[in-house]
């Protein structure tokens, strides 16, 4: 398999989490998102939007720091074994993106793996599926790379995670400064200094799930209704 990244164009994000509730869906993590932790989730800031997730490095320090318990994969994710997972601070620590999220609660690691399993099968990722702005794409590397490049010099725009820790696998395109979203400002592969808020908190979190569930709830029950309704 050719190497993969997710470009995500946020000019077009609506902050509508459809990306984040599906992925609570294909991992089945609905008690771990009601804890406030997520695999990925977007929070409107006053001048754009700042997408959480791993960012999946090209080399990333946290598999360094893992013992063992995180691999990088030849296409792109960072995989995780929780069996193998000793010391989950030094993980955490380790990220220059701030970006691992242990539940406590289970103690594994909850991050976005590129839906490694999806791409084996020869799918996109959930939340691409899933994004109904069409903020999200993924696809070959080297074509994502070209796309955002394109995109930047055509509208002006901020690209964020080319250069970022010597490369991610993630693509962020702003309008804005993305450090001034709330992106942590990253060179080489020196450890972040926080630039904002980076985290949603558990009770934003939380509620936020809530509200994820009950839009979920009411688009089925909407579709349901308009099923009936034509037969």
């Amino acid at each position: 398999m050719k190497e993969q990244a997710i470009l995500v164009d946020t000019t077009h994000c609506t902050g509508c989490n459809s990306c984040s509730y599906r992925c609570i869906q294909e991992f089945h993590e609905h008690d771990v998102a009601a804890r406030g932790v997520f695999r990925n989730i977007v929070l409107i800031k006053d001048h754009g939007v700042l997408r959480q997730q791993c960012m999946n490095c090209k080399d990333p320090q946290c598999v360094k720091a893992s013992g063992g318990a995180l691999t990088k994969s030849s296409y792109g994710p960072v995989l995780v074994d929780n069996a193998k997972i000793k010391n989950a601070k030094a993980i955490a620590d380790a990220c220059p993106f701030h970006a691992a999220h242990f539940d406590e609660t289970t103690n594994k690691l909850i991050n976005c793996n590129l839906c490694a399993h999806r791409l084996a099968a020869g799918q996109k990722p959930a939340c691409v599926d899933a994004c109904p702005a069409g903020a999200l794409e993924s696809g070959d590397y080297e074509e994502m790379v070209a796309r955002a490049k394109q995109r930047a010099a055509a509208k002006k725009l901020k690209i964020y995670g080319l250069n970022e820790n010597g490369g991610t696998h993630v693509i962020i395109l702003t309008k804005a400064d993305p450090v001034s979203l709330g992106y942590p400002k990253v060179k080489g592969n020196l450890r972040a200094e926080l630039t904002g808020d980076l985290t949603a908190g558990p009770l934003v979190a939380g509620a936020l799930y809530a509200g994820l569930k009950k839009l979920s709830e009411r688009r089925t029950a909407v579709k349901s209704a308009e099923t009936k309704t034509k037969g």
